[in-house]
């Protein structure tokens, strides 16, 4: 099923200049300029911003589209990454910060299934507002002709609006019975040979009081989710604890994370019970599949690879996760959408064998997955880059209008009632962050 597309903001500063499907052929101006202020990012998040990547109150906000680039199918990230190379190749920068995240900067949103008739997008915003390395800055696009700054950066990049509290509606897509029984079928599926591990997820649609206010939410999520990366791309926000791919100066690091224990808000696991988990053989089962995943598809694109030697415990509100760091050496013209190409679908958002695994999630799932347990993130000229899962997430459907999406792996020795209460606790933080930033734009 198609995920629809929410309206595209414009720009009050001139009509945007939108490039569907593959790069202009006029070149591309980019200027970066710092700014001397103390800048809080998330205290300038407009509301008709069009990306937004975050973490620790660090990373970019975009505005406005100079260059949209979309692809569909199982070639969507070989296209996309080859339109933004040759896109790369033709522009014309001025960069005064040379920081993470300054220059040519693309951000994007893939789809999961090759199948997916949601196009998968990159695009470079006509003006973004970044903090990174200590430094803040501005960048600016055009194409055809140098871009215009203006007199001041807040001029584009003004106060985050605020957003009341809303009331929601919740409709799962499944009863609690019906969901658990779909967990054991997944199981029955596992136990017949048919895969090793099985990732499900439950969707449900969330109607609201008051239309969504998306810069609202992202920065509430930035806020309680801070160690998360928060992002905003297309249809799809959330708050993912997971990176697929990170790429800087011919280095790579994927944080896998397997293995989950939900906990009350505001709490955590006791150490007895933390000791537990990390020893209980379904948990590790499940995440060594995970991590397995990671480490065999790097080899296609890095080498000297490392992981962490055994899983470690990442808290998180309301969550607490096993967790592996991996990292490698990339091999010579690799890029961070191209890790990800590999690494996508891990065994994490999907199972084992990957392509049986699948097979069983398309039966299984009541809507093509669109953005969700995609790589979402942003890319440079240069080609290194962030690029998360997209979970914790939502993708927006309309006005007043959300579909939360989230899940858990599945294994022989899964028990369908833990399953289903895993996939509730993983869509607390979208759903709380609703329930408090929504309001009319």
């Amino acid at each position: 099923m198609s995920t629809p597309q929410p309206p595209r903001p414009a720009v009050s500063a001139g009509a945007p200049l939108v490039h569907p499907g593959p790069a202009p052929t006029e070149p591309v101006y980019v200027r970066t300029e710092r700014i001397d202020d103390d800048v809080d990012l998330l205290a300038h998040i407009p509301a008709e911003f069009t990306a937004a990547w975050i973490h620790h109150r660090q990373g970019l906000v975009g505005l406005g589209e100079a260059v949209r680039l979309t692809a569909v199918g199982p070639s969507r990230f070989a296209d996309a990454s080859r339109a933004f190379r040759e896109l790369a190749e033709r522009a014309v920068v001025e960069d005064e910060v040379r920081v993470r995240g300054t220059g040519l900067v693309a951000l994007g949103s893939f789809s999961y299934a090759a199948s997916s008739p949601r196009e998968s997008v990159l695009v470079i915003p006509r003006a973004i507002l970044g903090v990174s390395e200590g430094e803040a800055f501005l960048t600016v696009v055009a194409v055809g002709a140098p871009p215009r700054s203006p007199a001041d950066w807040r001029d584009l990049f003004g106060s985050t609006p605020v957003a009341p509290a809303a009331r929601v509606e919740l409709e799962p897509d499944h009863t609690p019975r019906e969901y658990q029984g779909l967990v054991a079928a997944a199981i029955d599926r596992i136990r017949a040979g048919e895969a090793q591990k099985v990732v499900l997820s439950e969707t449900s649609t969330v109607t609201l009081s008051e239309p969504v206010e998306r810069a609202a939410l992202v920065r509430r999520l930035a806020e309680s989710y801070a160690s998360t990366w928060v992002y905003a791309a297309s249809d799809v926000l959330g708050a993912s604890p997971e990176m697929l791919a990170q790429t800087e100066h011919g280095r790579v690091f994927s944080r896998v994370l397997a293995g989950t224990r939900p906990v009350a808000e505001g709490a955590e696991l006791a150490e007895e019970d933390r000791r537990a988990f990390r020893a209980d053989a379904k948990e590790r089962a499940e995440h060594a599949f995970s991590l397995d995943s990671v480490t065999s598809r790097l080899t296609q694109v890095a080498h000297e690879i490392e992981a962490s030697p055994e899983p470690f415990v990442l808290r998180l509100p309301g969550l607490e996760h096993l967790a592996s760091d991996v990292s490698a050496r990339l091999r010579e013209g690799v890029t961070s959408l191209d890790v990800a190409a590999a690494l996508h679908p891990s065994a994490a958002v999907s199972g084992m064998p990957r392509e049986d695994a699948d097979a069983i999630i398309a039966e299984l799932e009541a809507h093509d997955r669109g953005g969700y347990a995609a790589p979402v993130g942003w890319m440079d000229a240069s080609g290194d880059g962030q690029w998360a899962i997209a979970l914790r997430m939502a993708h927006v459907l309309g006005r007043d209008t959300v579909r939360l999406q989230a899940g858990g792996g599945i294994v022989e020795g899964s028990d369908p009632v833990l399953e289903h209460a895993e996939a509730l606790a993983k869509t607390r933080p979208v759903l709380s962050a609703l329930r408090g930033v929504s309001s009319r734009a």
